[in-house]
């Protein structure tokens, strides 16, 4: 398949489709609501304000108007090769282990779930790993591994606003540990070189935003998910009781019928925001409600914040969002737009007819027992293999990323289940991963200055 240490290609191809086969199980990609969106954005050259147009645009790359075949299929191949360089960084190189970790993965987490839908959720976790591998192991990559990782790391970051925090704690709980471990040189190289990605990606989400929105912001309508999360708990209901006779903001028109639920505010044709005219249009107002809320009752947002966050944390599974998405919202216009010749496979799919959602939930109780192992034995694989930096690393920064993946989803925006069922696959993978490490060869450089093992 390839030589010792190399990439075991035909592994990673077989691992690749093994991990997406819900999507051959449905007779189609899953799609998910903001499938719709995260298509159209591409197809019909339009900017949304509620999420970057960059997984619009990788998607757009794979499809070609042709087909949505080519989604599940090349983020299954990215994902087991990306195992296998985290496999082959622990010492477990070869065919064998990625073929073993794609199988177990595949029967026994939600992971398949991600990779088969068209959706940039997958995302979280291979940013995880990609970030992982810059800190601790650039010596083990070679030159086009490199460049590989960054620029996954790099998409992967640009893909979803709740990356850039995640990617920047992960940065510094990275730094944090090498400096501990090694000192201050090396923690700044493992940090700057997880740093360099997130900077790239940030860099060009502003001027997507700028160009397409005309500001210069990262996230130019955040506001509007946080004004609806401090209604939807109370402190902004408070502001606005407060300020509403003053401020005349429009959203005081229904104060009478809030809070109605964080979904419902943001998404319903018949709620507020699409009565005041979407997103945008609310933008301003949102951003003095949040700004007002902040000032007024700082302690009330911070306890609300936390308490979501800790709902977020502990309430994860598969099968939230496979429902049959059928018409509006979904991507189901857009299929029969430009993928006249898919219409049939998708509406004759398991997941249109409403069979999908109840199998997957069927293997969700399995999926979350798993998860919550790995959760509780993560801290003790980082203590046996304390010794093992890389090891120790990527135990750390699998406990950081479930803590901050539910305090940026669930303290930020709203709490659902897929947000952190979209991570939880990782916690027995990274433990399995390094409690069956092997050894990794010490690497020096020669009198060339090439990296060889020793």
């Amino acid at each position: 398949m390839a030589e010792r240490g190399g990439t075991p290609v035909l592994a990673v191809v077989l691992g690749g489709l093994i991990l997406a086969w819900p999507a051959a199980w449905n007779g189609y990609p899953l799609v998910f609501a903001d499938t719709g969106t995260y298509l159209g954005q591409a197809l019909l050259l339009y900017l949304g304000w509620d999420r970057p147009a960059t997984y619009s645009v990788f998607a757009h790359a794979l499809h070609w108007r042709l087909t949505l075949w080519t989604i599940p299929v090349v983020q299954g191949l990215v994902t087991a090769h990306l195992l296998s360089l985290v496999l082959r960084t622990l010492g477990r190189p070869g065919a064998r282990a990625v073929l073993l970790a794609c199988g177990l993965l595949a029967l026994a987490t939600g992971l398949p779930f991600l990779v088969a839908q068209v959706m940039p959720d997958l995302f979280t976790t291979l940013v995880v790993l990609a970030l992982w591998l810059l800190g601790f192991g650039w010596e083990r990559l070679g030159r086009w591994e490199r460049w590989y990782v960054l620029l996954l790391a790099t998409a992967g970051i640009a893909f979803h606003l709740s990356h850039v925090p995640l990617a920047a704690g992960l940065a510094i709980v990275a730094g944090a540990v090498t400096w501990v471990a090694r000192g201050a040189p090396p923690a700044l190289g493992a940090a700057g070189r997880m740093a360099a990605p997130l900077g790239v990606a940030m860099l060009a989400l502003v001027a997507l935003n700028a160009a397409g929105h005309g500001r210069l912001s990262l996230s130019p309508f955040g506001s509007v998910f946080m004004a609806a999360r401090l209604i939807d708990d109370g402190p902004g209901l408070r502001t606005m009781d407060a300020r509403c006779e003053e401020a005349g903001w429009q959203v005081c028109a229904w104060r009478a019928q809030l809070p109605m639920g964080f979904n419902h505010f943001l998404w319903e044709p018949d709620a507020p925001l699409a009565r005041m005219g979407g997103g945008k249009a609310w933008g301003a107002e949102a951003s003095d409600i949040v700004r007002e809320t902040l000032a007024r009752e700082p302690g009330a947002v911070v306890a609300e914040t936390l308490r979501n966050a800790w709902r977020q944390f502990v309430w994860f599974g598969t099968g939230d969002g496979l429902e049959p998405w059928r018409g509006v919202p979904g991507p189901e216009p857009l299929i029969v737009r430009f993928f006249p010749g898919e219409l049939g496979a998708f509406r004759e799919s398991r997941q249109y007819a409403g069979l999908l959602q109840p199998e997957a939930r069927a293997l969700s109780p399995l999926h979350v027992a798993l998860g919550w192992l790995g959760l509780a034995l993560l801290p003790a694989a980082a203590w046996l293999r304390r010794r093992d930096l890389p090891a120790l690393a990527l135990c750390l920064m699998v406990l950081a990323a479930s803590l901050g993946n539910a305090l940026v989803t669930g303290g930020l925006s709203g709490v659902n289940e897929r947000y952190q069922g979209r991570i939880a696959w990782l916690f027995p993978f990274a433990v399995a991963a390094v409690l069956a490490s092997g050894r990794v060869p010490r690497t020096v450089r020669d009198a060339r200055g090439a990296t060889v093992n020793a």
